[in-house]
């Protein structure tokens, strides 16, 4: 591989310009009076040096006499440090209207000195800029300023004569600016400026010269002024004061430069309060074009531009250079990229070329070698491509990052970056822009939010932390008490749940049907019961012997003792419910007061460290006791009551038995009629005692009270699900109130944010960037989940397709940042289930027949599907991105990833390269002018931004410092090749028209850019 460049291959640095340097030529006031050219050029020579100097305006007024004796001193290599800087003619003429002092206007033209006949053509051009007097014309040439100055005073002669004539030489403004556009050359090869001071446009009184002062404006290039006021005033940035408007009146924006106006050694670049002139373009007259076509970002007055500042004092994370080689001893025959070491701006640097060309390549080593471990994306470095099946090429050849603090580390390109490496550089592949935003949008992946979430912790001061790690750890501490009401009112909704499903099973037409029938059934039996009821039998009236009269009377009391011991029984049945709901009780009670202290010691645990930040004492505040001992109590008399119940039950069982022998006995010792009397008493005992069976107490269920109780209950079922459906309908308002509880709690993390955006203009105003905190959730996210329990063959949800695009259409109507739409689609949703599950009847209740029935679910009910949608465990706080009013669900897939780009250069406040691959793909071409120049304009001033971009107008019109042209040569050993330097750069600016091909019609509005002419 081969680099190839310029003498600047970094491309538009920052550099010091001082644009108004007097010479001792200069004839007017007093210049370096006594100093001879010699000491000039050597005090010269040595302040270049010791301020980096990089380009000179060498001034003289009407002439450049002393720019010819400068150059040829520094041709004739006395002085060949002074080769180091460029030197422009700048001509200083004094014209009228005279301002309110009494002066001259001061214009200047700063002229190219890239045509090496340059000086002839310059000098042939001033002698056609006249000045009429007495009816004859002067041109601004020395042997006519001479003889325009002995019209005047004929006793004047050479030098004294030259000074008088160029102090009277005054044209008008008008009279210099038709010269200027008469004169082609001149037009194509010089700028003009204008001063601001009592010498310039402020000399002008308003009132009575503003159309002149506009008319001045409009036709200069550039203000020379070094007043902070000025420039934010030409560049439209003063409160009141638009770009546009200065546009509409002045043309264009005008930079602002500045001079030392140097007439004495000492005052050589050293202009007052250190109001130094900064350009950031090649040290070229192109250079100086490039800075007042971009006024804003390419000049600067002061100190030092704040981005030296930023990259001084980060040098760890601005890069250097990129090199690339060959392993040590191998004997791959292809170059591809063997010997590459390409010098990185530190601002914004594109990397244009042709499909194929090793634009990728470029990205993807700078993207490996900065750790970044978005491998994934990578288009060159790829099994596919340079890293093929085997390894090879990649294996071959090694690169380094060189970081602007020296430090350095080497990387086999085969090699993926190992996980725990910190990643030094952030790379932005488009597709890692598309797949993470609509991925958020369809809620399958919360990696949008986690990168969201990252910017916002990073923003977020100690007194939000609070000691926390990270974002999730933050949110923990935050949020716990939500968390803790969330469980708590799930658990309610799920008992809730479980009661209106079991209502709901009960309220199937098929059970009081079934109710009914039995009750139908239990009559009947009960009808034919009644056709069985034996024969009472009058007591006989015959004499008895004493011992069947005894018998007799035994057996009335026997049965008299079997009724009683069939009422005992009764009352034993019901002290034995008593008994295990008593034993419930207590089970139920100890485990409640287990959960209790469970939750308290877990309290204690939570809170302990707040209270110490606090310094006040827990029990002082919370206690919580127990005691046990009634329980145990209870414990301790339910076994006893037990046993002497089961005594009560053996001895009356064994007493029945007892009786019923006995009756047998006396049985015997009857005669005939007393025996059938005895036999049909016993009969109709047994009769009866079968009748009360059969007719029951409403507390038998399959009796026939008990079946008239469960049909009257059934009857009041309806109320009582209302009652619970409502109950759970307020629970579910409250769930939601807890979670928009969670939403606003999140909205003060953002805060920082949220500041930040406020104070930068291009944020807050033109892209309306915000944070929101929403309750975040989607159809899909529900969806998968609820058919999972729900079968999709029935109503509107007959079919997947149908099923999904059924809770899509209902999900849609309502907004789920709004308490009462969320609601109101759980149940809209809800009752179409229902309705599907009932096949359009009327009398449908539940959802039971949706219920998938395989394996993986057989053990799920209703209620888990309520609880599904009820909890509304589909929604949760969430972080997203509103652009220009629109949510991020309302934008394209392009928009999507402008939007993350935007949040990642403007928001983000990592300070590590970005890297940028294709930003501009699905955006049309309005979007990119309007969406990422500003953006990209803007997140340059800080961080270094490496772009990789198939559309080379995007580097011009995002005014990139460096571009990097690549070319891959498949014939020649597969070399691939880099031409790097400024976009003022003759040859960088042919490479970006040769790759535009096509586009040039669209690129000609801004053909300012090129200098193929330059265009006023």
């Amino acid at each position: 591989m081969t680099v190839k460049s310029d003498t600047w291959p970094r491309g538009a640095e920052w550099r010091r310009w001082d644009l108004h340097v007097h010479t001792p030529a200069s004839l007017l006031g007093t210049s370096f009076v006594g100093v001879q050219w010699n000491d000039y050029m050597n005090a010269l020579e040595e302040s270049v040096a010791r301020h980096n100097v990089a380009v000179i305006g060498v001034t003289d007024y009407m002439s450049i006499d002393g720019y010819e004796q400068v150059v040829a001193l520094r041709n004739a290599t006395t002085h060949p440090k002074l080769s180091s800087a460029l030197l422009l003619p700048n001509i200083e003429f004094r014209s009228l209207p005279h301002t309110k002092t009494g002066q001259a206007l001061n214009i200047h033209l700063i002229v190219s000195t890239s045509d090496p006949q340059h000086i002839d053509k310059l000098k042939k051009s001033l002698r056609n800029l006249k000045y009429k007097y007495n009816q004859q014309s002067y041109g601004c040439i020395r042997e006519e300023l001479i003889d325009f100055a002995q019209q005047q005073n004929s006793t004047l002669v050479d030098d004294a004569a030259y000074k008088f004539g160029v102090e009277q030489f005054k044209p008008s403004h008008t009279d210099i600016f038709e010269w200027l556009q008469n004169d082609k050359w001149l037009t194509d090869n010089s700028v003009v400026g204008i001063a601001n001071g009592n010498d310039g446009i402020s000399g002008l009184p308003l009132d009575s010269f503003a159309a002149t002062r506009d008319e001045l404006l409009r036709r200069s290039d550039f203000i020379f002024s070094g007043n902070p006021n000025d420039r934010k005033h030409y560049l439209g940035q003063k409160p009141g004061i638009s770009p546009e408007s200065i546009r509409s009146q002045y043309k264009t924006l005008k930079p602002c430069f500045h001079g030392s106006d140097a007439h004495e050694i000492a005052k050589l670049f050293e202009p007052a309060e250190k109001r130094y002139c900064w350009l950031k373009a090649d040290p070229t007259f192109l250079g100086l074009l490039q800075a007042i076509k971009e006024p804003e970002s390419r000049a600067f007055i002061g100190e030092v531009p704040p981005k030296l500042l930023e990259v001084s004092g980060q040098k760890r994370y601005f890069i250097d250079r990129v090199e690339i080689a060959k392993v040590s001893g191998s004997t791959f025959p292809d170059k591809w990229l063997d010997k590459c070491s390409v010098p990185l701006n530190t601002d914004l640097i594109a990397i244009i070329g042709n499909k194929g060309s090793g634009k990728s390549a470029l990205a993807d080593v700078i993207a490996l070698l900065g750790h970044s471990q978005r491998k994934a994306h990578f288009t060159f470095l790829k099994k596919e491509r340079f890293r093929g099946k085997s390894g090879e090429p990649a294996k071959h050849f090694v690169g380094k990052l060189v970081w602007c603090d020296s430090s350095s580390e080497d990387q086999n390109l085969n090699e993926d970056t190992p996980p725990e490496k910190v990643e030094l550089v952030r790379y932005i592949p488009q597709g890692h822009f598309e797949e993470l935003c609509n991925e958020h949008v369809s809620g399958k992946s919360n990696a949008f939010e986690r990168e969201l979430r990252s910017v916002i912790f990073s923003h977020a001061g100690e007194s939000i932390r609070l000691g926390a790690l990270d974002f999730d750890q933050l949110i923990e501490r935050q949020e716990g008490s939500y968390r803790d009401q969330l469980a708590d009112f799930r658990k309610q909704l799920n008992r809730l749940n479980q009661d209106i499903s079991g209502i709901e099973d009960q309220l199937q037409p098929e059970i009081r049907k079934n109710l009914n029938e039995k009750l139908s059934l239990q009559a009947k039996e009960i009808e034919e019961h009644q056709k069985l009821q034996p024969e009472t039998l009058a007591k006989p009236t015959g004499a008895l012997d004493p011992e069947q009269t005894r018998a007799a009377s035994e057996l009335d009391s026997i049965v008299g003792a079997l009724k009683t011991l069939d009422g005992r029984a009764i009352e034993h049945s019901t002290t034995q419910a008593s008994i295990a709901a008593r034993t419930k009780a207590v089970q139920n009670i100890r485990e409640r007061m287990r959960l209790l202290k469970r939750a308290y010691d877990q309290f204690q645990e939570e809170t302990n460290k707040d209270f110490e930040t606090l310094g006040v004492n827990l029990a002082d505040v919370v206690t919580m006791t127990t005691n046990d001992a009634p329980l145990t109590a209870v414990e301790v008399e339910i076994p006893n009551s037990q046993s002497a119940l089961n005594g009560e039950i053996s001895k009356d069982a064994a007493e029945k038995e007892n009786l019923r022998k006995q009756q047998e006995a006396l049985n015997a010792k009857l005669n005939a009629p007393q025996l059938a009397y005895q036999q049909s008493q016993n009969a109709l005992t047994e009769w009866n005692s079968k009748l009360e069976e059969l007719t029951g107490t409403a507390e038998q269920p399959e009796t026939l009270e008990g079946l008239k109780a469960r049909i009257a209950q059934l009857d009041g079922l309806p109320k009582t699900l209302e009652e619970r459906r409502g109950q759970r309908k307020t629970l579910t308002g409250e769930i939601y109130d807890v979670l928009d509880a969670q939403r606003k709690a999140r909205e003060l993390l953002f805060k920082p944010v949220q500041d930040l955006i406020q104070g930068n203009k291009l944020i807050r105003d033109d892209y309306k960037l915000q944070f929101l905190a929403t309750l975040g959730g989607t159809s899909e996210s529900l969806a998968a989940p609820l058919f999972t329990l729900l079968k999709q063959n029935s109503g509107s949800f007959r079919g997947e397709d149908e099923s999904y695009s059924t809770v899509k259409k209902i999900a849609e109507k309502y907004d789920f940042n709004k308490r009462d739409d969320v609601v109101k689609f759980v149940e809209e949703l809800h009752k179409e289930i229902q309705d599907a599950a009932g096949g359009g009847a009327v009398n449908s209740v539940g959802i039971a027949n949706m219920l998938r029935r395989d394996r993986a679910v057989k053990d799920k009910t209703a209620g888990d599907v309520y609880d599904l949608l009820y909890s509304l465990s589909f929604l949760e706080p969430r972080y997203t991105l509103l652009f220009q009013d629109a949510q991020i669900e309302q934008l394209s897939p392009g928009q999507r990833g402008a939007l993350l780009l935007i949040f990642y250069l403007l928001v983000d406040k990592g300070r590590n390269p970005i890297i940028l691959d294709q930003p501009e793909e699905n955006l049309d071409n309005e979007t990119v002018v309007s969406l990422l120049v500003p953006v990209l304009s803007e997140a340059k001033r800080k961080r270094q931004i490496i772009m990789a971009t198939h559309n080379p107008n995007l580097a011009v019109v995002c005014d990139a410092e460096q571009v990097i042209y690549s070319t891959f040569d498949r014939k020649n050993a597969s070399t691939i090749t880099y031409v790097s330097g400024a976009i003022e750069n003759p040859e960088i600016n042919r490479h970006v028209v040769d790759v535009l091909e096509g586009t040039m019609p669209a690129f000609q509005n801004r053909r300012e850019k090129y200098q193929e002419p330059y265009a006023k």
